[in-house]
């Protein structure tokens, strides 16, 4: 097989954003979802490497760290996950004695996941270093900024439930 042609890398012209292409200035679809995948890979790399966590379980031990205990399908709702990626994660986390996992008699097949004493230190750590990287981002917003800017987003999530963005 022949090499692959290689194309040069567009340089960032100085002033300019990554995510300020041509689509992403005529739609704000294209520069949310744009920032979004920023974000998503820059922590998912963050926490992979410096807490050998997956975004996956980083939702999960925060979920848990502000509810004390879930059954797995209320966790994987609460945290926004896939059920199955929960299951996983939920499995991974066990291994490594941050959660626990029991199953319940009085609820059928459930199973009641919750920190241990030891997911529940590391997970204060977790969420500081998670609070600190917030501020980071955020550190050119004014407060009241940034406040409306979570109004809307929480507001656009709202339009999203009840839109039928299927089609």
């Amino acid at each position: 097989m022949p090499p692959s042609k290689g194309f040069p890398v567009r340089e960032i012209t100085p002033g300019r954003s990554r995510v300020a292409g041509m689509l992403a200035r005529d739609h704000v679809a294209v520069l949310m979802s744009t920032i979004g995948m920023r974000l998503s890979r820059g922590a998912m790399a963050y926490y992979r490497a410096a807490w050998n966590i997956s975004t996956v379980e980083w939702r999960l031990l925060m979920t848990l760290n502000s509810i004390e205990s879930l059954n797995v399908s209320e966790l994987s709702d609460a945290a926004d996950v896939d059920k199955a990626a929960a299951s996983r994660s939920l499995a991974l986390l066990q291994e490594r004695k941050l959660v626990s996992v029991e199953q319940t008699r009085s609820r059928g097949r459930a199973a009641i996941a919750k920190l241990t004493a030891e997911g529940r230190k590391f997970t204060a750590k977790l969420a500081q270093v998670s609070r600190e990287r917030e501020a980071r981002l955020f550190k050119d917003f004014a407060a009241a900024d940034k406040d409306r800017l979570n109004a809307l987003l929480h507001q656009l999530s709202q339009a999203l439930d009840g839109a039928d963005w299927d089609h």
